[in-house]
């Protein structure tokens, strides 16, 4: 089985289906069904350099603040709040 499977005439990125319970052997994508499966209306999923995470909403008021290059983005309260 191939890794992605499609179709002729496939217009949409969303249109793609890909078997996420294949063996990929360390390639590509780990555990996508299980991360899709825990995530909740206002979560968002992030890389941390070597995975990605989930982050949940912050506070209302928090900003979606990166600590750089390299720094995982997190919710904050804004400076001086």
């Amino acid at each position: 089985m191939s890794l992605l499977i499609t179709a002729r005439g496939v217009t949409a990125l969303s249109q793609i289906e890909i078997d996420v319970d294949k063996d990929w052997q360390g390639f590509g994508i780990t555990n996508l069904k299980e991360l899709a499966a825990g995530t909740y209306k206002g979560d968002i999923l992030v890389h941390d350099g070597t995975r990605i995470v989930k982050l949940s909403p912050g506070s209302i008021g928090d900003e979606f603040t990166s600590g750089g290059s390299g720094h995982l983005t997190t919710w904050k309260a804004p400076p001086g709040a």
